[in-house]
């Protein structure tokens, strides 16, 4: 975005006034406020005031409009530099695999980055997959100051476990990395827990239905199921 005064013979064209340049998506606005009066009866003041007004009226709605457009790209694509299969569809987060909360082993997380700073937020034996991307979705929504609204249409967009189960692949095939099966463990478990609760759902016959008992039964199948092993 730019704003220009020129006066009489700095363009060749003979323009004196103002010219408001915005470049948005690549594509270019220009709008132009001469001030050669329509008629006499206007005076020079008045009429340079008015251009004026104009001009800074057209500079203020191009970057107002384009202060929109990139808080769209930013909440609806991922960013252009996003290293493949770490992106989750807009800018400001991505998925990792790397060291935990200490550095006995590795585990996934998502990182929320701005200006090359990043905040991770672990999936472990302490935050599930959907606790882990509540806090990140509700800091990315605090740091990059996404609108409410914004920010809880994202909240509901858990990242399938088999993104992470993707990247892991990747890393090790295209990145030199090595990481066991096992730094995948606590992102499938709340899914491997809806197994085991439907599970028990159509063992009972719906004999069971308050969540703690089911959740109960699953348990004792699971240390039962272990112990005959």
């Amino acid at each position: 975005m730019a704003i220009s005064f020129y006066e009489k013979g700095e363009l060749s064209s003979g323009f004196r006034g103002w010219r408001v340049v915005a470049t948005i998506r690549g594509k270019r606005y220009q709008k132009y406020f001469s001030l050669k009066r329509p008629n006499t009866r206007i005076t020079q003041e008045l009429w340079r005031h008015y251009q004026e007004t104009r001009a800074r009226y057209y500079e203020a709605r191009y970057m107002a409009r384009s202060a929109a457009i990139q808080y769209l790209d930013f909440i609806n694509k991922e960013h252009p530099t996003t290293r493949p299969h770490r992106g989750v569809g807009f800018c400001g987060i991505t998925l990792g695999i790397g060291t935990g909360r200490t550095t006995a082993r590795e585990v996934c997380f998502f990182s929320v980055n701005k200006r090359g700073a990043a905040t991770k937020f672990y999936i472990d034996e302490q935050s599930s997959l959907s606790q882990a991307w509540e806090w990140a979705v509700k800091h990315w929504g605090e740091v990059h100051e996404i609108r409410p609204k914004d920010v809880a249409q994202k909240l509901i967009q858990v990242p399938h476990p088999d993104r992470f189960k993707a990247l892991r692949k990747h890393m090790n095939d295209d990145e030199g990395q090595d990481f066991p099966a096992s730094v995948l463990h606590h992102v499938y478990a709340e899914q491997r827990g809806q197994l085991e609760t439907q599970k028990v759902r159509e063992t009972t016959k719906g004999r069971l239905e308050k969540d703690e008992l089911l959740t109960m039964y699953a348990n004792l199948e699971r240390q039962v199921s272990e112990y005959r092993r």
